[in-house]
């Protein structure tokens, strides 16, 4: 897949960087979750392995073939997406980058969601970045960077990722995944990433299917059971979520913004039920509930049965 148009104008400043030796060997990139941030930064390393001096990767060197299968022994990955990076993880990783490069001169480090590290694995980081191993190079992505340590964000060069607008993002998504029609999804999120994630992850129909549910729900045509059925531990953050943009975009609109066709019924049947008040507090009460289940044990059934009771 080729990179964003959004992206690329980030990727050649840092190209630019590469040729000349001005070139940070800390990058933090950030931006809104699913923009693209974890595409640019693997772009980027692609950029750096190579061992070619121009600034592109040539894609016909060692570096390049094994970039492209995936294989490079000088390339590390740390994914914080689906838990916290602890302290074992950046020592070990730590221990190997301080040995010679295996393959051409750099070795590259790239610590996805790095704001998933816990305060001593931030610490191992800082102090790697302190004192960094020739040739090496550290990607950072985030979209919440105000999480890091200061003095991590103090040491990295800064890249900012834009935000696409919804054109850009339709468009793109018509180009590289037109089957599954991802607009529809629009008024859930227009992250093209997140929702590239999504379909991937097979939750699609999920949220297709949830605007009309909570709609029967209002209506006293489905019961709280019905609308939750399929709700367990592995989708509760999916149905918080898609009930929270429900209740998001609504709020939205009874302040003159657009609504997707997609919420139409369900907007007029939650005013006409609980009105803007009552609906501002249940989107809060939602949020505050997807805190607490990433810090408790609580049954997710009974705590989202508890709450759509009170639409």
């Amino acid at each position: 897949m080729s990179l964003a148009p959004w992206l690329q104008q980030s990727q050649q400043q840092i190209q630019h960087l590469k040729v000349s030796g001005d070139l940070s060997h800390a990058l933090l990139i950030t931006g809104a979750d699913g923009v693209g941030q974890e595409s640019l930064a693997f772009a980027m390393a692609k950029d750096l392995m190579c061992e070619s001096p121009q600034a592109a990767a040539c894609g016909q060197c060692h570096s390049c073939q094994l970039m492209a299968a995936d294989t490079h022994p000088d390339f590390r990955v740390l994914d914080g997406e689906s838990g916290t990076i602890k302290v074992d993880q950046i020592r070990n990783l730590v221990q190997k980058i301080t040995q010679k490069p295996q393959v051409g001169q750099t070795k590259v480090v790239f610590i996805s969601h790095a704001q998933s590290m816990n305060i001593n694995a931030a610490n191992a980081v800082l102090k790697a970045l302190e004192e960094p191993s020739d040739r090496t190079f550290f990607l950072l992505t985030s979209s919440q960077s105000s999480r890091l340590l200061p003095t991590i964000r103090s040491r990295c060069l800064l890249v900012n990722v834009p935000t696409p607008n919804v054109e850009q993002v339709d468009a793109w998504l018509a180009e590289h995944n037109p089957e599954a029609n991802l607009s529809r999804l629009f008024w859930l999120t227009t992250q093209p990433f997140r929702l590239l994630s999504i379909e991937k992850n097979q939750k699609t129909d999920l949220f297709l299917t949830l605007p009309e549910k909570v709609n029967q729900f209002l209506q006293q045509e489905m019961t709280v059971a019905e609308l939750l059925k399929g709700l367990d531990s592995q989708n509760i953050e999916d149905y918080c979520n898609g009930l929270a943009a429900i209740l998001h975009q609504s709020l939205c609109h009874s302040a003159g913004a657009p609504l997707h066709p997609a919420l139409e019924a369900v907007y007029a049947n939650l005013i006409h039920r609980i009105g803007i008040r009552v609906l501002m507090d249940r989107y809060q009460a939602i949020q505050n509930l997807k805190l607490a289940l990433q810090k408790t044990n609580l049954n997710p059934i009974m705590q989202l049965t508890n709450e759509l009771n009170q639409w």
